[in-house]
């Protein structure tokens, strides 16, 4: 009798414990400020997306990169990367200075470097 009480009382302990957990708000975004190194002309392509972290190759760049998901601008950068994949155009990219695999912007190319983009790619055809 006794084992089925403490049984008892553990899990209405648990129970209570689980009902007073604090509702967070998950969608609310982050954001980050610091010092960013522009790395320049990019061809990007996500590798996968995972929990909140998306892993990212920045071609001729022989490194991954992520980006935090949870950071506000981050839709926007996952929205670039995949237009300037489907359209294969590069795109500009800069990295947080204090983990330079951390992206911290993508934004488009100028027209000048999608000239040149395309004049190379069409030499090595």
């Amino acid at each position: 009798m006794t084992k089925y009480f403490i049984v008892v009382c553990g899990v209405i302990c648990l129970i209570f414990s689980a009902c007073t957990k604090k509702i967070t708000n998950t969608k609310e975004k982050r954001i980050k400020d610091g010092a960013t190194i522009e790395i320049g002309a990019v061809l990007p392509e996500i590798l996968s997306i995972k929990n909140d972290t998306a892993s990212i190759v920045l071609a001729p760049r022989a490194q991954y990169f992520f980006i935090d998901l949870g950071l506000k601008g981050s839709a926007q950068n996952i929205k670039l990367i995949k237009e300037a994949k489907r359209l294969a155009i590069p795109v500009r990219a800069t990295v947080f200075k204090d983990n330079g695999n951390e992206i911290a912007q993508i934004y488009p190319a100028t027209e000048e470097e999608i000239k040149n983009y395309q004049k190379a790619k069409l030499k090595n055809e």
